[in-house]
């Protein structure tokens, strides 16, 4: 079996040293090819993906964040050249909305011998996400999370510093025949079930089940964003009052703003977003 293997040295604490070395390992325990690509700068994992289709890998592993998977699936989408998940970023949404081990040596395990099988993967304007996507509040604490250290208590940081003075922003909404406006925190194009850091935003999203979930989300006041933290981190935000869900594979929104996350990685992407769910259109070894 012949694996390339795609390292993100920025992701993790810079454990890249150890994540390569320790597939090495695993390569040699399983009798497999493995060729390393670090990432140096952006595009890199797009184009490695596109390589590892055109010299004839027989899968590549991903190892990094939500972010570095990002890239590779973009270059990896309508190939049967599937990939691995290394989940050691700052969130790993991915990685814990489909219950991938995120020990090492479990990892590596399951990346060798692991069984593709096919995944959903969306777009916002025809850049492609594969877990959840945002416009709004979430979009711009992606941004700032960008400019700032690395780290989940970083990143709820942030967090708690936009969301107290964060105003609302009207979006219209079209999907399923149906017009909605609404002033909302924040617009989440889920195709999977976490954030990372254990925010888990859609809880019955799966990856492969044909479907998103476009989660409106309305600010509450003080004593409710309390709560809605709470039912965030418990998996338990279906309960909120102040949650629209709209279940579609396509949708057009328009937004006051510009800004949007994709797979946690910020964005310009307009004031005009175009939605849409491509079904089965990724390999991801599970």
């Amino acid at each position: 079996m012949k694996v390339m293997l795609v390292i993100n040295p920025l992701s993790g604490k810079r454990k890249a040293p150890q994540v390569q070395q320790a597939a090495l390992d695993m390569a040699r325990d399983h009798g497999a090819q493995l060729e390393v690509r670090l990432i140096k700068g952006q595009g890199d994992g797009t184009r490695y993906a596109q390589e590892a289709i055109s010299e004839g890998f027989d899968r590549l592993i991903s190892a990094g964040g939500d972010g570095t998977l990002n890239a590779v699936a973009a270059g990896l989408t309508g190939s049967k050249v599937p990939v691995a998940v290394l989940g050691y970023g700052s969130g790993n949404g991915y990685v814990r909305s489909l219950l991938l081990p995120r020990d090492l040596r479990k990892a590596l395990t399951l990346a060798f011998t692991g069984t593709p099988m096919p995944v959903d993967v969306c777009y916002l304007n025809e850049r492609l996400f594969v877990g959840t996507a945002g416009i709004g509040f979430d979009a711009r604490v992606a941004a700032a999370f960008e400019q700032s250290a690395r780290g989940p208590w970083n990143y709820m940081r942030i967090i708690l510093k936009e969301v107290f003075g964060a105003m609302p922003m009207r979006v219209v909404v079209k999907a399923n025949h149906e017009t909605i406006e609404e002033q909302v925190l924040m617009m989440v194009f889920a195709n999977s079930r976490e954030f990372g850091n254990g925010a888990i935003i859609s809880p019955g999203s799966a990856v492969d089940d044909g479907l998103a979930e476009l989660r409106i989300v309305r600010k509450p006041p003080f004593l409710g964003l309390l709560q809605a933290f709470y039912q965030l981190y418990t998996g338990k935000v279906d309960k909120s009052p102040y949650l629209r869900t709209i279940v579609t594979r396509e949708a057009t929104v328009h937004q006051d703003g510009d800004l949007a996350h994709l797979d946690g990685e910020s964005a310009v992407i307009g004031q005009e977003v175009r939605f849409r769910l491509e079904p089965k259109r990724l390999w991801v070894v599970r």
